[in-house]
């Protein structure tokens, strides 16, 4: 079960990377209402696929399964707040692309980094509590598989959002 994790973890990864090679820039993302709604449904999707793969990668007891999911979904739920805000600033940039100034791309960019500060906050607040219902080997396994998916994520957004020009 780990094994096939990891590879497709892996080849998701590899296959990201292949892509990215090129840093060709794209045209951005349409994220009219309709669209910023798909980006949230999918959000909410990968979401959800997060929280299996998280289970089948942590091997939880029965135990600490009945201690972990709290935590969890309460970390998932402010980790959610600032993936809202990933989503208003992806749309922000795709509907200025065109005409988007000097300060408003550094803006944006200042935007990115404060919702990484953020994210990177809310692991850090969270793990204690991780800590304080798993063993120190399973929470440091936790943080590994939440980092890998955030790396998969990140790249999946990235390929979609052209860079600026």
């Amino acid at each position: 079960m780990r094994a096939q994790i990891f590879i497709v973890m892996s080849l998701t990864i590899l296959c990201g990377y292949t892509r990215a090679q090129s840093l060709q820039t794209n045209p951005p993302v349409d994220l009219s209402i309709r669209n910023r709604d798909a980006v949230v449904a999918s959000r909410d999707e990968v979401a959800s696929q997060r929280r299996d793969l998280i289970g089948k990668g942590m091997n939880l007891t029965p135990d600490e399964a009945r201690q972990f999911w709290p935590v969890y979904d309460a970390y998932a739920a402010e980790t959610a707040k600032i993936s809202d805000q990933t989503v208003n600033l992806i749309t922000m940039f795709a509907d200025g692309y065109r005409t988007l100034s000097d300060k408003d791309a550094y803006s944006l960019a200042m935007s990115s980094l404060e919702i990484e500060r953020l994210r990177n906050g809310v692991k850090q607040r969270y793990a204690p509590r991780f800590a304080a219902v798993l063993p120190g080997k399973k929470v440091a396994r936790f943080i590994q598989l939440d980092r890998r998916l955030d790396a998969v994520a990140a790249l999946n957004v990235t390929q979609a959002i052209s860079l600026v020009e």
